[in-house]
């Protein structure tokens, strides 16, 4: 196999076109390089080689957003290539450089089940033919499996926007212990949020939801029977975005906030965003939920602090906890158990 180096100057990694690759094409010439990295290239970019393992159709997204040159020009995935060509993978654009400081991390782990942390702003299942990172590139250094014959996997998902716990397995008892825990009602999961608006008591959202639309979950005019699919909030402290410049936008100081901790049990896509909505107090920043003013993170503040089932409980405080005032935090310390 031809080496690999980084190629600090340009932010990718570039490989020698070996001769055994000699009238491939593009695409399938990516599998054969990203497939068998050093343990030391694997740790130093965990999120390129798992393109390896997303399969063609990935490599293909890659070359069609010109993330792949050849001898320095844009490669289309059905290139012929010849040996000695360079090819170089640039980093991509879409990566959100804010998550840098804040890096996924195993916070628990216990009898094959674990928590991860996924920091605000990258994905928790890695999207075709992006290097952006995601929790799932990263699982095989986070949490190596522990039994043979069975491969770590991610019993859950954040939006990307939302930082937290994540959960996942590493034994098929440790994804069994989950999935039966959650069958029946026995996870409970904590979140704390900043919505627009001031409500005066604490209340429940029982609204039944919609998850089969694409990118936005409807919340039906009925309740649902279930109380394991309602959303409980809790008022935590009210704020005005002036009094916390780092977390909001400028655009408007004296807009009332409240900063709530979210409770749910089974949870379904999207649920705490579209029930904050739904009761008229939407994530502060979240325009796809009818928010009106922006958050200073170009997002929403939705963090999933807490997880407990039987025999398992795990944390993890928002990385945004310093910028907010004492009052606030010790509201929030409270509310995760971490008092």
């Amino acid at each position: 196999m031809a080496p690999l180096s980084d190629r600090p100057e340009s932010g990718g990694i570039s490989f020698c076109v070996p001769e055994e690759a000699r009238g491939w094409r593009l695409d399938k010439a990516l599998g054969l390089l990203l497939s068998a990295p050093t343990p030391e290239q694997r740790d130093a970019r965990p999120d390129l080689f798992a393109l390896a393992d997303l399969g063609l159709r990935a490599r293909r997204r890659l070359c069609d957003r010109s993330l792949v040159l050849v001898n320095g020009k844009p490669g289309i995935p059905g290139l012929k290539l010849r040996a000695g060509q360079e090819i170089l993978i640039l980093p991509d654009p879409d990566a959100d450089s804010e998550a840098a400081g804040d890096a996924p991390e195993l916070v628990l782990k216990e009898n094959g089940l674990a928590a991860l942390y996924k920091p605000a702003g990258i994905h928790t299942a890695a999207l075709a033919g992006s290097l952006s990172p995601s929790l799932e590139s990263l699982l095989p250094s986070l949490l190596p499996s522990e039994e043979e014959g069975y491969a770590s996997r991610l019993l859950n998902r954040l939006d990307a926007p939302t930082s937290g716990l994540v959960l996942a397995s590493s034994t098929e008892d440790g994804e069994r212990q989950w999935r039966r825990a959650e069958r029946i009602g026995n996870t409970d999961k904590l979140y704390v949020a900043l919505i627009e608006g001031q409500p005066l008591y604490d209340f429940t959202v029982a609204r039944r939801l919609d998850t089969d639309t694409r990118n936005k979950t409807r919340v039906r005019r009925t309740d649902d029977p279930d109380p394991l699919r309602h959303t409980e909030v809790t008022l935590l402290h009210p704020l005005l975005a002036g009094e916390v410049p780092g977390l909001t936008a400028p655009d408007a100081p004296d807009l009332p906030l409240m900063l709530v901790g979210c409770r749910i049990r089974k949870g379904a896509r999207h649920q705490i965003r579209a029930h904050l909505a739904a009761a008229g107090h939407p994530l502060l920043g979240d325009e796809l939920y009818g928010a009106e003013h922006s958050c200073a993170n170009g997002a929403f503040l939705l963090h999933h602090g807490r997880v407990s089932l039987p025999d398992f409980a795990a944390s993890r405080l928002p990385a945004w906890l310093p910028l907010l005032p004492q009052a606030a935090r010790e509201r929030i310390l409270e509310f995760l158990g971490e008092a």
